[in-house]
């Protein structure tokens, strides 16, 4: 019997039913909460991240975060209480001080419900690069791809960033990672422009943008802002959805070359064999008689355990293992269990002989339990060709496991940038989901650890390319991939 059978990213779309109600004058953000509802749910948060947690003080210390937790109770009882709203963001920006990627607060049922009532939404989707805001889908608006944001609402957008930056969650000390989500994220619902700020500012039905063109011109442009669901099909623009099977691309670059992209390891809401996904790409790089493979992981932030390991086998060449130990903080969850839910009931109260106690009180999985644990074999089809991997700051979890052990190994010469996750291991696996009774919040906890297969790791990071190319504000507004255009240069053409 398997614990672990694939590896969340922590996309996770139903949420908790909040308990409060509110009447229809209320915008539900505005719904007011009692000191003592409050205490009650931070009280109980605190005992279960502090218990079950394996990475609880892994980047930040017991005396930090106890801080934290003792400032919000201080501020709800100063206030005699605080706003839905309010107390929303001020807990996750506790959860971000753990330092974790898979550690975050979903919004309460009652607002998320409201996002595809009110619209909240900017009508654009855009990224950051170089600290600057820039469209990469202008919808149906009068704005244009490569426009610079400046303002919104009158407000500088570089200043709104830096108020919401400390409520993105980020494995160890890979800060940068954070403006990947400030425009567009699947993570939460929507970027922290759109989830978080429309909390923490007022918003109104339009916004006026101010941009910068690509040619240096100046303007505002009004906008009406869009419900969550009109959002998100703006933001998949046609695609089916982020899965794993509905983010492959392929390619053949001449005879001697091919080039395979990846945006997505997601296997769990519409799963597939991966073997269905990658058999047919791989034989015809071996029957063909590719020389170089170009693989592009740059929009790839994670996701199940079956798409990497299955990718992993095409690969390799001899058997090897990604994760070496894989460990739980606790196996009491007692007084817990009815506020926890999970896909993995197993572990809410789990069989002591799964699992081996360690010296410092945690318990490692025993090797037959675990799929991750396992050895892994080539694939008959592998490919032993020369192995090209694009990287991102948009790369975590999985993702950054796999990457640490193809540069471990020497397997692949990684281009591109410095990767978020950790390539010490990732803290997940499996999730609690703990349901907080006063507010409704629905808050993810991570139980297992892993500790990749690899030699050496830069502690608190994910993984540096062996050929720096990041993406410059300029080179992206022109088209222009350094990236890809240097692993194109390294083609093998003999």
């Amino acid at each position: 019997m398997k614990i672990l059978t694939h590896l969340f990213t922590g996309a996770a779309m139903t949420l908790f039913s909040a308990t409060v109600s509110y009447s229809q004058e209320t915008r539900p953000e505005d719904i007011r909460l009692t000191a003592e509802q409050i205490n009650a749910d931070i009280t109980l948060a605190k005992e279960a991240f502090s218990r079950v947690h394996p990475g609880y003080t892994r980047y930040t210390d017991q005396a930090t975060l106890d801080n934290a937790w003792d400032s919000l109770t201080k501020t709800a009882n100063t206030q005699n209480g605080m706003t839905l709203g309010a107390f929303y963001l001020a807990f996750q920006d506790v959860l971000a001080d753990i330092r974790c990627d898979h550690t975050k607060a979903e919004l309460p049922k009652v607002i998320a419900k409201d996002r595809n009532i009110t619209p909240v939404y900017l009508p654009v989707i855009w990224r950051v690069i170089d600290g600057r805001a820039v469209i990469e889908n202008p919808g149906e608006t009068d704005l244009s791809f490569g426009d610079e944001i400046i303002t919104i609402d009158g407000r500088p957008i570089s200043e709104m960033m830096d108020a919401l930056r400390p409520l993105i969650p980020v494995d160890g000390y890979t800060d940068f990672v954070r403006d990947t989500h400030m425009g567009a994220s699947l993570e939460f619902m929507g970027g922290a422009i759109d989830n978080f700020g429309a909390l923490k500012w007022d918003v109104k039905p339009q916004a006026l943008i101010s941009v910068r063109t690509s040619n240096g011109i100046s303007k505002n442009i009004s906008v009406d802002r869009i419900k969550y669901n009109e959002w998100k099909a703006l933001l998949l623009d046609g695609k089916a959805s982020t899965d794993f099977p509905d983010a492959i691309t392929f390619k053949r670059i001449g005879d001697q070359a091919a080039y395979f992209k990846i945006d997505s390891f997601v296997n769990y809401r519409n799963p597939v064999d991966p073997d269905d996904v990658y058999g047919p790409i791989f034989t015809a790089l071996k029957n063909e008689g590719y020389k170089t493979l170009i693989l592009d992981l740059r929009e790839n932030g994670g996701g199940s355990t079956d798409a990497k390991v299955g990718l992993f086998s095409y690969l390799i060449d001899t058997k090897t293992r990604l994760v070496k130990d894989t460990i739980i903080k606790t196996l009491d969850h007692s007084g817990l269990e009815p506020h926890i839910s999970t896909w993995e009931k197993r572990m809410v109260n789990p069989n002591r002989l799964g699992f081996k106690k360690n010296e410092n009180g945690t318990y490692s999985v025993r090797k037959m339990f675990s799929d991750e644990l396992k050895s892994v074999k080539p694939n008959n089809n592998a490919y032993a060709g020369k192995l090209l991997v694009l990287t991102s700051r948009s790369n975590g979890s999985a993702t950054t496991a796999l990457l640490a052990k193809l540069k471990d190994m020497g397997r692949a010469t990684l281009i591109g940038e410095e990767t978020g996750g950790s390539a010490e291991g990732t803290t997940a696996g499996v999730l609690f989901y703990l349901n907080l009774p006063e507010s409704g919040i629905r808050a993810r906890i991570p139980v297992l650890q892993d500790f990749n297969n690899v030699t050496s790791f830069t502690p608190n990071k994910g993984v540096v390319p062996d050929i720096l190319a990041p993406t410059s504000f300029g080179n992206f507004v022109a088209g222009i991939d350094p990236a890809y255009n240097v692993a194109i240069s390294m083609i093998d053409a003999k």
